[in-house]
Parts: structure tokens; sequence; C-alpha cells
């Protein structure tokens, strides 16, 4: 584009030059017209807006095609990148469907209990419903199949009479009773 500017500024100062040699007589100050007033003047004006008018003709052409090019490559990325965003949210919730089931591993540690129970709402607070196995290292573990999408309050009931909260849990709520109990958002 430099070039170009370039060239045309050099055409225009030729172009001037030879206003200056043919001598045009204009009662109008030099410094006023570019150009002389009589008909040499406007033929030198004529031909100078011709090349002008040529050049920027020429520049727009392949400009034009170019930026129309650019722009149909933005278009096909930009459709493109739409397609993979739908492929990919739909992939996902062909995956991970809202209310889809998802495996849920308790964990307490407790070594010195005989028996520990996953008392929560999904099994309607029973302390009986739901039994920990008890690993060598002194911690108790369940899996446990819970809906997506949903969130969960429970306690942990160790040898059938203490109700303890998670220690692991990230927060605990108001049982309403005066303790604690966990809760777990999926």
């Amino acid at each position: 584009m430099d070039s170009r500017r370039e060239e045309i500024r050099k055409l225009a100062l030729r172009m001037l030059d030879e206003r200056d040699g043919l001598g045009g007589s204009s009662p109008v100050p030099p410094e006023a017209l570019p150009f002389g007033d009589d008909e040499a003047g406007r033929a030198v004006v004529g031909r100078a807006m011709a090349a002008v008018r040529s050049m920027a003709g020429a520049a727009s052409g392949s400009e034009g095609r170019a930026a129309k090019l650019r722009g149909s490559r933005i278009a096909w990325l930009a459709a493109a990148a739409a397609l993979v965003a739908v492929a990919s949210s739909a992939l996902t919730l062909a995956f991970v469907r809202r209310g889809s089931p998802a495996e849920v591993r308790f964990v307490l540690e407790a070594p010195d209990a005989t028996s520990v129970w996953l008392a929560a709402d999904f099994n309607d607070w029973s302390p009986s419903e739901y039994e920990l196995e008890k690993a060598p290292d002194g911690t108790w573990s369940i899996t446990v199949r819970l809906r997506r999408g949903a969130s969960y309050s429970y306690n942990f009931v160790i040898d059938g009479e203490r109700w303890v909260a998670d220690p692991a849990a990230p927060s605990g709520l108001d049982d309403g009773l005066g303790g604690v109990c966990s809760s777990l958002s999926l």
C-alpha cells in the first residue's frame, strides 16, 4: 500500500513539473491552484485524475479480492468453530445428562468403630440401609449411585448411636435438631 502511495505521489510531482514547464497562465495565483487554469493545465489534471483512478481501481480490485478471500476464510473458520462447539456440547450432554446416575464414594476414618452406616435424605435418613465396609487402615467406605443435578444431605452413624457429619465435606448444614449434617451437590 505504501509503494502505491509513493507511485501516486511521484506521478503527481511529475505532472506538477509538466505543468510548470507548460507555463500555464491563470488569473488565480499559482499557490491557489495545483495546476494551470488554461486548457493545458486542465489536460494535466485530467491525465493525473485518470492515472489516480486507474491505480485506485487496480488497488481496490486486488485488495478487494484479497479482502473477500480473507472474509471468506474467516466465515468458514467461524462456521467450523460453531460446528465444533455444537458437536462438543451435544456429546457432553449425551454422556452427562442432568439426572443421570453418578457413583459417589463416601469415606470416613473411624478405626475404633465396630460399624458405620450412611444415613441421608436419599434413604429417608434410615440408619440401617447403607452399611460401610471397613478397610485394614481403619477407614470405612461405600459407593452409592446418586442422580446428578441434585443436592444431598447425609451423616454417618457410628456403632448405631453416634451421628457425625463428614469431616471431609466442604460444607455442613444445620440439621434442625441442634446438630450438623454434611452436604453434597452433584
